[in-house]
């Protein structure tokens, strides 16, 4: 039996968190340093280490305070300062007491800090860029690294989960060439073209409208649709109610952006854990134009606690520079009733939120509203080369896994000080870890059990907005998770990852499913000879040559209908999904008891953003089969695709009951409880705590109990799942 899963939450990406991290210098491998402490504190003697930076008015580092001048609490309460040090380039100098001042004795437990090299990664946010940002900031880049780049440092080049060269590298030539390779997608940029089309709205309206029912906004959008309705209905548009239309849109922009959201997110965490391998200080700039994130407050604050175990700041520049117009609510569109009693668009900006909170709450800074990136990165290499480590004893020495908050205060009046917030007290902190080349990537691992799950639809659901897990990264990854631009190195994806035509993500039993359509009747003559050649195009990857042939041979009469269904494969995968739905809808209204085309055809209907016909669909599949597990898991995703949860859970409940030995089905459930647990969490300001609904995790865990008591293919996920949800339930 072919199974089928929803995409998970905080999966893994392809990233520096592999086995481990290479490192290459100028033809030579990097010595092995005799020290190298991995993480910012030392849980086993519990003297945690904080980097502070101290400016003054102007912005200069201030270089000559003295441990008395520093004033650390951990949680409100003053802690024990053991050690200062103060790091200028590549000078590390212990700070000693004043001799009129009581002195500070040093701690025989905190290793002093490494300022040898500098380590770090540009990340750009592949899912949050347009090509017009992603240009001006890969040009500041590589004037950085022209001007900025000391020998000794250590970068990386990271494209959304991709890592260029799949390593870090001390040659300053090989960054330029990975800066040069990597290439954006026009994701965000077709987005945003989505969202001045009619009806016209900004991201932000989309999420406040399709999230937190907002029906001033919905009704400011919909007077909007009616002033702007195209020609063939403006004589209408006092007649017709467009909030239906209006609703629709607003989920599937929403959906897109929690979606996008998911993958910057799950990629920080690994990267963030990744470093941890990588001695010293290190430093990820985050390239990016803002994200969505009012509902993944617990991952953002999961990863400031593996960045603080990791050592690692972050930086931001906001790509959009000067240019901070609302996309989809540029002033030169908007007519002249929509400000007279609506709020502006821009009250509601919540996008540079995450960026910010990463920023600021593991010591970085943000650099917003200017155009002078070149500057900014000067500025952030400034700031990675002058701060003071501080070690002091916790007061607190329980590693209870809770996060403690950490303020770092200055006694000297007019300087400024910024330091990471806090760090999650965990006994497993990473182990120490020496430079060592990493072995060759091995191929990934062959999928124990592929999925019928289309990948196109698979990876369109979106994803938990939950905290990563504080664990290793999964070995396995539900459908569509890893994608296929990912090293070799990366956590295996059941779905498309291999079995099926060499470079095309496809569902890999397509060969299997058109000879068993094949087998229910031939073709002879010419029809044949087109069809036979035009598959084995398919087969080599040729996939214009295939659809040509394939279509010729379908207008014969009297062709055998598998040419129509393989047709719509090779029409899938160029990119036409309507014209691949048109021909598998001949297949099912010719062999309807042919089951694939069901999955085809959701799939289909899934790219055309048309979820209710995929649902559909599988209702006429349910009808026929109506106690197969398959085809109910199928059903579940989409629903879970289109935001339904409750028909969702309903659908994968009636799959566990009809077979009670599909794991399947256990982990779907799973999945969904988790979903719509993160859906309904809220952080309550007047309560100062989280408000959730206990049954929705109690019921995601016991699933995935389930799910790992009879087995599969995502039992790593299952695990990490339940560490996930035990910690978020454990915040409070």
């Amino acid at each position: 039996m072919k199974t089928r899963a929803v995409p998970g939450a905080g999966v893994v990406l392809a990233l520096v968190a592999t086995a481990a991290l290479q490192l290459h210098g100028a033809g030579r491998q990097q010595p092995a340093p005799a020290q190298t402490p991995a993480q910012t504190f030392r849980a086993s003697t519990v003297v945690v280490q904080v980097d502070a930076i101290v400016t003054d008015g102007k912005g200069h580092f201030v270089a000559d305070l003295t441990p008395a001048d520093f004033e650390v609490l951990e949680d409100g309460t003053p802690q024990s300062i053991q050690a200062v040090y103060r790091v200028e380039g590549t000078t590390v100098s212990p700070v000693e007491a004043p001799s009129a001042q009581p002195e500070v004795q040093p701690s025989a437990t905190m290793t002093p800090p490494r300022a040898d090299q500098r380590v770090s990664v540009f990340f750009f946010d592949q899912e949050h860029l347009t090509q017009g940002s992603f240009t001006r900031l890969r040009q500041a880049a590589e004037e950085y690294l022209k001007t900025g780049f000391r020998q000794g440092d250590v970068g990386g080049v990271l494209m959304g989960s991709t890592m260029a060269g799949n390593r870090l590298t001390t040659d300053r030539d090989e960054l330029m060439r990975d800066l040069e390779s990597v290439k954006i997608s026009q994701g965000l940029t077709m987005l945003r073209r989505d969202l001045q089309d009619w009806p016209r709205m900004s991201a932000l309206e989309a999420l406040r409208i399709a999230l937190q029912s907002d029906q001033n906004l919905l009704e400011q959008v919909v007077d909007r649709a009616k002033r702007e309705a195209p020609g063939g209905e403006r004589g209408l548009a006092g007649e017709v109610d467009y909030t239906p239309t209006v609703m629709s849109k607003a989920r599937t922009i929403a959906s897109t952006l929690r979606e996008g959201t998911g993958k910057t997110l799950a990629t920080l965490a690994a990267l963030a854990g990744g470093l941890a391998r990588i001695p010293g200080r290190k430093t990820i700039v985050m390239l990016s134009e803002g994200f969505y994130v009012d509902e993944a407050l617990a991952q953002l604050r999961q990863i400031v606690a593996t960045a603080a175990r990791s050592n690692v700041r972050i930086y931001a520049i906001d790509g959009r520079g000067l240019d901070r117009t609302p996309e989809g609510s540029d002033l030169s569109a908007i007519g002249p009733l929509e400000t007279g009693n609506s709020a502006s668009t821009a009250a509601y900006d919540s996008i540079g939120d995450g960026t910010s909170t990463l920023a600021v709450d593991t010591g970085g800074f943000v650099v917003r509203n200017t155009n002078a990136f070149t500057t900014a990165l000067a500025d952030i290499a400034e700031d990675t080369s002058h701060y003071y480590v501080i070690g002091y004893s916790a007061s607190n020495p329980a590693m209870d896994g809770k996060f403690r908050q950490i303020a770092v205060r200055v006694k000297r009046p007019g300087v400024k000080v910024r330091a990471r917030k806090g760090y999650l007290a965990t006994a497993d902190a990473v182990p120490a870890a020496t430079m060592v080349a990493a072995p060759a990537p091995a191929p990934a691992p062959a999928p124990a059990e592929p999925t019928t799950a289309p990948a196109s639809a698979a990876s369109a659901l979106p994803a938990p907005e939950a905290p990563v897990a504080p664990a290793v990264p999964t070995s396995a990854a539900p459908a569509g998770a890893v994608p296929a631009s990912a090293p070799a190195t990366a956590p295996a994806a059941p779905a498309s990852a291999g079995g099926g035509v060499p470079g095309i993500t496809l569902r890999p039993d397509a060969e299997e499913r058109v000879r068993e359509l094949a087998g229910r009747a031939g073709e002879s003559g010419e029809a044949k000879r087109l069809a036979s050649k035009g598959w084995d195009r398919y087969g080599q990857g040729d996939l214009e040559g295939a659809e040509s042939l394939l279509a010729q041979a379908a207008a014969l009469p009297g062709t055998a209908t598998w040419v129509s269904y393989a047709l719509g494969f090779a029409e899938l995968g160029l990119g036409k999904p309507k014209a691949a739905v048109q021909s598998w809808e001949r297949v099912r209204a010719e062999v309807p008891q042919f089951q694939s085309v069901y999955f085809d055809l959701a799939d289909g209907y899934t790219q055309l953003n048309d979820p209710g016909r995929a649902v559909a669909v599988l209702r006429l599949a349910e009808s026929r089969w109506p106690k197969d597990a398959e085809v109910l898991n199928a059903l579940g995703t989409v629903h879970v695709r289109r935001g339904a949860l409750d028909d969702a859970l309903e659908t994968f409940q009636k799959a566990a009951d009809s077979q009670p030995d599909d794991a399947l089905a256990y982990f779907n459930l799973g999945r969904t409880y988790e979903l719509r647990y993160y859906k309904m969490r809220r952080f309550s300001d007047a309560m100062a705590r989280w408000l959730d609904n206990p049954a929705d995790l109690s019921k995601a865990i016991e699933n995935y109990q389930a799910y790992l008591k009879i087995g599969g293919p995502y039992a790593d996920d299952a695990r990490a799942a339940i560490e996930r949800l035990k910690w978020v339930g454990a915040i409070k």
